[in-house]
């Protein structure tokens, strides 16, 4: 693999050759490092533009080379919660629908990071609530572009309560997304005891709402957590810093998914 100075060493040159060419002024050393790519007078404006942008393109892959040197390892959390970036509040704090629930979708593999028979109700319940959803928002798109147009819809009709509603499957599925959050948030604090990090992260999101027989189940399910050591490697094949870092950035992310949610439900007394 190239390394990380060479990569540097080559993006500068190609910077330096750029600036040359736009300004003709290329001599025989300047010809060396650019290989074939030279630029002599007979060459037609077409020909020089043509081979700025063949340039511009080598830069761009070197610019993703020394991007993925430097950032290191693709994490399973990153590779699990990416589709949570996309997701951007509007300009009146909603949630888009559709980006929402295709990152929730892309998510729920998460739970076999941590016990895939043990959390294996965590995700069905997850799975159902994203099905109610998606099956209301496919109903109408454009009337239900936010998550709270959904529920405002509902409020209108006063069928929040009814069974299977939308602001039901939604309420359950922003406190099951708070696990994943707490839990995230626990590693980023460097706790490495998972057990315990589990227990914390239930206990601050869905604990509340179960009664004690699904307690229970939860309280077995923290014991098929895996050791630290054994998450890491396969998190981020051992990589612990890239691990920390990525359970920071997407604890935070969570978190503002989530407050936002429950700010709406708490502001419309649901």
């Amino acid at each position: 693999m190239v390394g990380g100075l060479q990569i540097v060493t080559l993006l500068l040159l190609g910077h330096f050759l750029v600036a040359s060419a736009s300004s003709n002024i290329i001599d025989t050393r300047e010809e060396q490092w650019a290989d074939d790519m030279s630029f002599s007078d007979d060459d037609s404006a077409f020909r020089t533009a043509d081979e700025l942008e063949m340039l511009n393109n080598k830069l761009r892959s070197l610019r993703e080379l020394l991007e993925l040197e430097t950032r290191g390892v693709q994490t399973e959390i990153e590779k699990l919660l990416s589709g949570f970036k996309g997701v951007k509040l509007t300009g009146n704090g909603d949630i888009p629908t559709k980006p929402f629930l295709d990152a929730c979708r892309r998510m729920v593999p998460f739970f076999d990071l941590l016990g895939e028979t043990a959390f294996a109700p965590v995700k069905s319940d997850i799975n159902g609530n994203i099905l109610k959803l998606t099956k209301k928002y496919s109903t109408d798109p454009d009337r239900f572009s936010t998550l709270q147009d959904i529920v405002k819809q509902e409020m209108a009709e006063k069928t929040t309560k009814a069974k299977n509603s939308a602001t039901d499957a939604l309420l359950w599925l922003r406190r099951a997304l708070e696990f994943p959050q707490h839990f995230l948030a626990g590693i980023a604090e460097g706790e490495t005891d998972l057990v315990k990090v589990a227990k914390a992260a239930y206990e601050r999101s869905l604990k509340k709402y179960h009664g004690w027989m699904v307690q229970s189940i939860f309280s077995l399910a923290m014991k098929a957590v895996p050791y630290y050591h054994d998450f890491v490697m396969k998190v981020a094949s051992g990589d612990e810093k890239a691990m920390i870092r990525d359970a920071k950035t997407y604890a935070d992310k969570l978190g503002i998914l989530t407050k936002a949610l429950q700010d709406f439900y708490t502001a419309n007394n649901l």
